[in-house]
């Protein structure tokens, strides 16, 4: 057998030293499952019926139905660790617009819930991930 080197694949060639070789690879790798990931979500949620969504307005529905309880923002930034609250805003604003999610007021407080068009397409991605 021939000794050969192995070269690592990486994401970002200029960034690798002997050192963190296997690190770029890992990076590299969690690349292409969030993205295998976010194209999934996204074809689930094209098959209940839904195809406007993106990846980020589609986690964001699930976590505003998850325990059925209405959330604010805040609570589904921490939740996802999403750091921009106005990316959570603005696919919030989407959701309501398209009928899946209705905010309510309480005090200074503004609450995200799903409305009933919104809890569909979550119940039918949970049954594909149940049949997958």
């Amino acid at each position: 057998m021939s000794d050969t080197h192995h070269k690592p694949i990486v994401s970002s060639a200029h960034l690798v030293s002997e050192q963190s070789a296997e690190l770029s690879e890992l990076e590299y790798g969690m690349i292409i499952a969030n993205h295998a990931f976010q194209r999934w979500m996204v074809r689930c949620m094209t098959a209940t019926g839904i195809a406007v969504l993106s990846p980020l307005d589609i986690l964001i529905l699930h976590n505003v139905n998850h325990r059925e309880r209405a959330k604010k923002v805040a609570d589904t930034c921490f939740n996802l660790n999403i750091e921009d609250t106005h990316t959570v805003n603005y696919s919030l604003r989407k959701l309501v617009k398209s009928g899946l999610v209705q905010n309510q007021r309480k005090g200074k407080e503004t609450f995200s819930k799903p409305r009933t068009k919104g809890k569909k397409p979550v119940r039918t991605t949970a049954r594909f991930v149940k049949n997958a």
